[in-house]
């Protein structure tokens, strides 16, 4: 039978979290003070990320969601303290609709509206993104799609938002590969898609209307 009180990753992030019971967060705060390197590490992750979350207004993600995020980063830290195949991957861009245009000089003020295709390759994995403005409101709403290679694991991605280095947005793809962004404001923004065995960084890029 487990053991309720072993200070796993999932029982961190409720200490951090501030969702255990004053007796259980004693506890945990004592078997922190004593807790080894790889656990500390884990703990101040958890504590900028709480930082960075604090600071962003975000609609909680529904419970399947963080469970899942939780399982995920959970194998991530695992891996990370020890040997293993995990890859951190920067993307390269392959394909702009919107510089290709510029370049042929069909680009014009009458093209403001118009959807932006972004492709970024890597080694492992194609990413495909759609940017649709959305005029009514001034917002942009991005879908994408991940297109595993033959080196790929299976799996899903949890997809990260940043703009300027904290977080905008969280979310899966599903089992489609896809994903999505709604209502977002113009600006520069970088994308990081993380598996069980690898994590890809698409650099910043500035999404216009």
């Amino acid at each position: 039978m487990p053991n309720s009180d072993a200070l796993n990753f999932e029982r961190l992030v409720d200490w951090v979290d501030g969702r255990l019971s004053e007796e259980e967060a004693a506890t945990v705060a004592r078997q922190v003070a004593t807790a080894d390197e790889a656990t500390q590490a884990d703990l101040n992750w958890l504590r900028a990320f709480a930082t960075a979350s604090a600071a962003t207004a975000l609609a909680a993600p529904p419970p399947e969601v963080r469970a899942e995020l939780i399982r995920r980063f959970e194998t991530l830290a695992r891996e990370q303290r020890g040997p293993s195949f995990f890859q951190r991957l920067i993307a390269s861009l392959t394909l702009d609709s919107e510089a290709q245009f510029a370049a042929t000089g069909l680009r014009s003020a009458g093209a403001q509206g118009s959807q932006r295709q972004l492709i970024y390759s890597t080694e492992i994995a194609d990413i495909a993104l759609n940017v649709q403005p959305r005029l009514y409101d001034k917002h942009l709403d991005i879908t994408g799609q991940v297109f595993p290679g033959k080196q790929a694991a299976s799996g899903n991605f949890s997809v990260q938002l940043l703009r300027e280095a904290a977080e905008f947005g969280l979310t899966t793809t599903d089992e489609l590969g896809e994903f999505a962004f709604e209502a977002i404001p113009p600006g520069v923004y970088e994308i990081v898609l993380s598996a069980e065995q690898a994590e890809i960084l698409i650099a910043p890029v500035e999404l216009n209307l």
